[in-house]
């Protein structure tokens, strides 16, 4: 299922993507300022998703937003998780900090307030602040009851 976030004709929405990517279907959710939480929330606690409630668009008429616009608490992130990641970093700002042997990962974690939509632009600090910057792609996955051992 992927659920997403959209701005279409000065309104938000909050629905569902298709499988193909290639169509939105808006789902009966009051307040779509919220992204994807209140679909998350409900899922968690046993309610199944509202019904459609709307026309269903193609992605490409609509602007895709950030799916937690706002979220509840700043977001925790783990970089260098994998050995293919962890070999394009030693070629970085981030060789002084890679260990002789056994690289471990890097975690850190991001305020609520730097979320933007997947097209939204990017506004850099000025140099006087930082010219360390690195770019990120994120993924996050919601796994609702029984994600305790699940196997890879």
């Amino acid at each position: 299922m992927r659920l997403a976030s959209w701005n279409w004709g000065g309104r938000d929405y909050v629905g569902t993507i298709s499988p193909d990517g290639r169509e939105a279907t808006p789902l009966g959710v009051r307040d779509g300022s919220r992204g994807v939480l209140p679909l998350i929330q409900a899922l968690a606690q046993g309610t199944p998703l509202p019904q459609p409630s709307g026309t269903r668009l193609p992605v490409e008429v609509v602007t895709l937003r950030s799916p937690l616009p706002r979220p509840l608490r700043s977001l925790f992130c783990v970089g260098r998780n994998y050995r293919a990641h962890a070999a394009e970093l030693a070629g970085t700002v981030f060789r002084q900090a890679m260990p002789e042997s056994d690289p471990w990962p890097i975690v850190f974690g991001k305020l609520g307030e730097c979320v933007i939509g997947p097209h939204d632009a990017v506004r850099l600090p000025s140099p006087a602040v930082s010219v360390q910057i690195d770019y990120e792609s994120e993924l996050a996955v919601v796994i609702g009851r029984g994600g305790r051992d699940l196997p890879a």
